[in-house]
């Protein structure tokens, strides 16, 4: 029974702790930073999900990571690149009307440039998601 209690004991120490450095939220998950929207770091994004986003979210455990470049790429109806670019995690009117306006089941595609308090600069995957209006 005892080791029962040690595998599955929970220290607050280890729990994901959301910090807020800057305009970007970043929670120790492990790992270096990754890109989340709506609370996912891939995947579908609904219209009711679109309304209440306003940043892009880091997660990782860089506790000071901040987005410092964010790109919004879309393929327009002619095949040819798209793109927004603002310089903080925070979406402009024009991401949010360029996701809005997609048609549904368009895949756009959430870039980032992150750098830590002592000026590291991370690499960070391009995070993909899918417009279902």
């Amino acid at each position: 029974m005892l080791l029962a209690a040690t595998v599955f004991s929970f220290s607050p120490a280890t729990a994901p702790t959301p910090s807020h450095p800057g305009n970007t939220c970043v929670e120790a998950l492990g790992g270096p930073p990754s890109i989340w929207l709506a609370k996912k770091p891939k995947g579908d994004i609904t219209a009711a999900e679109w309304k209440n986003v306003r940043d892009v979210d880091l997660m990782g455990c860089v506790a000071d990571a901040r987005i410092t470049s964010l790109t919004f790429c879309i393929k327009d109806c002619k095949g040819k690149d798209a793109a927004v670019t603002g310089t903080s995690a925070v979406l402009t009117k024009e991401m949010h009307m360029m996701v809005r306006n997609l048609p549904p089941g368009t895949p756009f595609t959430v870039k980032v440039e992150v750098v830590d308090g002592k000026g590291t600069e991370w690499k960070v995957p391009p995070a993909t998601y899918v417009w279902r209006g």
